[in-house]
């Protein structure tokens, strides 16, 4: 058991932190394939001042490419590394390791398929997984002269309207990826920063590989968490609405199931829910 943690421990550092430098030093210009891990600092209730943080991954591969949080991308990638255990004992050990890094309020993956000019965004709904598909958002890009350097790369600096704000991007030519972190993507090289103009949502480049093993987007084999190609369709405000309905009633359905909370604790939940007045999108 000692042995099998131990893997699991150096899968998880071999996944999301290995330094910049090294791949800095290794990058390709030409490369079509990577994985980017962003810091992700947010504010979900707009009364707060200070913002919660996570890390979320971007994988470029195949004129495709897949965001999510890094504890979803860990929960896959273990699942997949451990095909001799049984199922269920496959599924304790990705989510015993996914937790290692901390809780993550986002289970989304965002899929953008530019050849379809698509973006099919995944998460659970009352255990159930769906998506809602749209066209790839048209960002209207408003380059300026001013450069800065982010991790040893040249960026550039860009502005444009999304979701009902304002965001600043920084990007670089030296990877010719038209891409960066959430759905945000049209720039002539990938995004490594990008924030809206209140800092509500600062997405931060942390760590970077050009020339990662290639991935698939999406097959219905994967982890039970994976993207599914057969998960339903629904439109985006149903969508919406039914996530928060399922994230309002969450400790409703679990007391309905037998387990015991506190009515104080109910009441917390519900509050919290109600607080998240903040989304990226606003509109």
């Amino acid at each position: 058991m000692k042995s099998h943690k131990n893997y699991i421990n150096n899968l998880i550092i071999a996944l999301l932190f290995v330094p910049l430098p090294f791949y800095v030093s290794a990058q390709s210009a030409t490369s079509t394939s990577l994985r980017a891990v962003y810091q992700l600092d947010y504010k979900l209730d707009s009364a707060v001042t200070t913002p919660k943080r996570v890390q979320m991954i971007l994988r470029v591969s195949n004129g495709a490419s897949r965001f999510e949080s890094t504890s979803e991308h860990i929960v896959d990638s273990v699942y997949a590394s451990l095909k001799a255990l049984p199922d269920k004992d496959r599924m304790q050990q990705a989510f015993d390791a996914s937790r290692s890094g901390g809780k993550n309020e986002f289970h989304y993956s965002i899929i953008k398929e530019p050849a379809k000019n698509m973006i099919a965004y995944y998460d659970n709904i009352n255990s159930e997984q769906y998506q809602y598909q749209e066209k790839a958002a048209v960002f209207t890009w408003r380059t300026t002269s001013a450069k800065k350097t982010i991790a040893s790369y040249e960026c550039q600096q860009a502005y444009s309207a999304f979701g009902g704000r304002v965001w600043e991007a920084w990007f670089t030519r030296a990877i010719p990826v038209s891409d960066g972190p959430y759905k945000f993507c049209g720039l002539p090289g990938l995004i490594l920063q990008v924030r809206d103009t209140h800092d509500n949502y600062v997405f931060s480049l942390l760590c970077l590989d050009t020339n990662p093993q290639p991935i698939d987007f999406p097959t219905d084999d994967q982890s039970p968490f994976a993207p599914k190609l057969s998960a339903p369709v629904i439109s985006k405000a149903k969508f919406l609405q039914a996530k928060y309905n399922d994230d309002l009633t969450f400790l409703d359905r679990m007391a309905a199931a037998g387990n015991q909370f506190p009515e104080s604790m109910r009441q917390n939940h519900v509050q919290m829910i109600k607080r998240r007045n903040n989304p990226l999108e606003r509109k």
